[in-house]
Parts: C-alpha cells; structure tokens; sequence
C-alpha cells in the first residue's frame, strides 16, 4: 500500500484519527452508563436535567475540553425523551405483549425498562464528512414494557425500541421471494408478511427451541401463514448449498456488533453468488462503522512502517480482519484526501466486504 499524501492532505487524515478516537471515546461513555448506571436516573424534569443527571453519574465536568472536544464531534449531550406511544401502537408489539410461556431453557415474557431509565433506540447516525458517530440515546418518563425470549438467564431476543426502529428499513425493502436468516421472535417476518410485494419467506433458523416455541406460541396470531417456511438449518450451509432464487435476503443473526461482524463479512460473499438478489443486514450501519475503524488503524500501521509480514498471524477475530483489510488495499495508492474518503466510505466498504473471505 502506498500512501503519499501533501503536508494539508495529511492534516485532514490527521482529523480521521481523532474523530476515531473520540467515537472510541463516546462509546465507552455509553457503555459505562448503560452497563453501571442505566437506572440510576429515576427523575428528570426535562432533556438538559437529564443530561446533568446523566454526567453527574459518570462524574464528568461537562466544560472538561476534553469532554467538550469529544462531546463536539459526537453529540453526547443529545438525549431525548421518546414517546412510548410510537412503539406501543406497533401492530406486532401490542400482538404478543401479553403472551408469557416457557419451553426448556427457552422462555419468553416480559421484561421493563424503568422510568427514566435510558438505552439506545437506533441505529448510530454517522456524519459523512470524518464519519463521526452519535448514539441515539433516549428515555421514557413512564415504565415501558417488551416482550423478550430468554435462554440460560441470557436475553436472546426482544422487542425494544431499537429493534423496531433498525428493522423499519428492511422492512420496507423486502419484495418477492424473500429469504430470512434467524427467526427471533418474528417481529420482521410478522411486519413483511402483510406486505402485497412479499410473495414468499424461507425463514432460516439454526436453534430448534426458538422453531418450536415460535410454533407453539406465535404462529398463530401471523397473518398470511401460506407465505411462511421455516427451515432449520445452519445459515451458511443453507446459503452454501441454496439453488433456489431469491428477490431479497434479510440477514439477522447476531447480538450486536461485536458478534456480528465477523458474521456480517462471512455472509456478504454470498452476494457474489446470488448477483440478481438485494440483500439487507441488520445494524449494518454499525458494523461498517467498525469495519471503517480497522481500515483507519491499517492506514496507520502503514504510515508507521508496518510490512506484509506483520499480517500473517492473528491472534483473535479483530486481528484476522485486519489482517485481511490489507491485502485488500496492499496494491493501493492514496495520495489525495478524497481517496482516503472514498474508502472510508459506506459504498467502498460494502464493496469490500463482499471480497475479504472467500465462500
């Protein structure tokens, strides 16, 4: 990889690195108060009294520069109280909300968040110039009830705010013959069954005890139950070994970003085998999001003197991703700032991911 840039083109490079940072930074802000301190706030008489409730929990000085520095490129401060009414008026929410039923270590019932406790809602917002992120952070002034199916004292699934906010899209885009990779509580395949466009789902799940509870308990309040066909597989295998033609594939089989990337990029070659489908990922936006981080640390690592030898080992998921990012570009030459911009990019990424493993 070959990488020249001018003495101002390396000052805007320089502004990639921290805004890197500073959305490192900010997510560990979140991640500290959702993990110790998520319902510590039981009162707050507006948005701004939140706010200092909310610093004055993680002892932050809201004019700390460093603070107001991190603050500026990623909108901490921005929390909003939601309106409880935009997701309890959701057809499937208000469908299985009362439902509570147990099969082996597999149960679904109902968990709450509390008054004024806060969580995120949506998927990040990322400014497209240095690809600076802000995390939606929001809170109802009421307890807020959700469906949720727990394996082993584990939440495996739930109906959240953010669940119903980061399927609206793909919802929205499923047509025709569509393929749904990981069942969960069916909230995607309820909301693209009463959709005219939507012809047929293949429902791909790996855990039988999600198949059987579903049937068991949820399938019978599905419209359009002609439509629907579960199939217990591993996805992968199934995408292996598929013939059948797809319209449109939804993919949504991890946690969260840190299970799903590695997944994200082992399911997107198969976009080269099935060239005429679209296919959706759930929070891909996030993903990209660290997928962009690792291209920034690659870019790095170069300037600093790294060779083709430094990444040949890998020692967990991070590294072999990394690891695989550059040999990718390691034929590349950057010698303009918005060559660097376009690969930090979403369509450059996307692109990209399609190549870093082979099927």
């Amino acid at each position: 990889m070959k990488i020249s840039l001018n003495k101002q083109e390396y000052s805007r490079y320089a502004e990639f690195l921290d805004v890197k940072e500073h959305n490192i930074c900010a997510a560990e802000i979140y991640i500290e108060y959702l993990n110790e301190h998520y319902n510590d706030i039981t009162f707050a008489k507006d948005n701004n009294d939140y706010l200092n409730r909310f610093l004055s929990c993680l002892e932050i000085d809201k004019n700390d520069e460093e603070f107001q520095a991190i603050n500026k490129t990623c909108s901490i401060t921005k929390i909003e109280e939601l309106d409880p009414l935009e997701f309890e008026n959701d057809c499937y929410y208000k469908l299985i909300n009362e439902i509570d039923v147990k099969n082996d270590n597999c149960r679904l019932l109902k968990l709450k968040y509390g008054p004024f406790e806060a969580f995120v809602y949506d998927e990040l917002d990322i400014d497209e110039k240095y690809f600076a992120e802000h995390t939606p952070l929001g809170y109802f002034k009421k307890s807020f009830s959700y469906p949720a199916i727990i394996q082993n004292e584990t939440i495996w699934m739930s109906i959240i705010p953010h669940e119903i906010k980061t399927m609206a899209e793909p919802i929205k885009n499923a047509n025709g013959r569509v393929l749904v990779l990981g069942l969960g509580l069916g909230y995607y395949l309820f909301h693209i069954l009463n959709k005219k466009e939507v012809i047929s789902v293949d429902v791909v799940e790996l855990d039988k005890r999600i198949i059987d509870l579903f049937n068991a308990n949820l399938l019978k309040y599905f419209p359009h139950q002609e439509k629907i066909n579960i199939i217990h597989a591993d996805a992968f295998e199934y995408l292996s070994k598929c013939k059948k033609q797809y319209d449109y594939v939804f993919a949504d089989i991890w946690h969260n970003v840190g299970d799903g990337e590695m997944l994200y990029l082992k399911i997107k070659p198969f976009e080269n085998k099935f060239k005429e489908t679209q296919f959706d990922y759930w929070i891909e936006r996030s993903i990209i999001a660290m997928i962009r981080r690792q291209i920034l640390t690659v870019f790095s690592e170069q300037l600093e003197g790294y060779k083709e030898e430094d990444y040949l080992k890998a020692k967990n998921d991070n590294d072999e991703i990394i690891n695989r990012i550059y040999f990718y570009l390691k034929d590349t030459e950057i010698s303009s700032f918005d060559a660097l911009h376009n690969i930090l990019s979403e369509p450059f990424i996307k692109e990209m991911a399609k190549h870093l493993f082979k099927l």
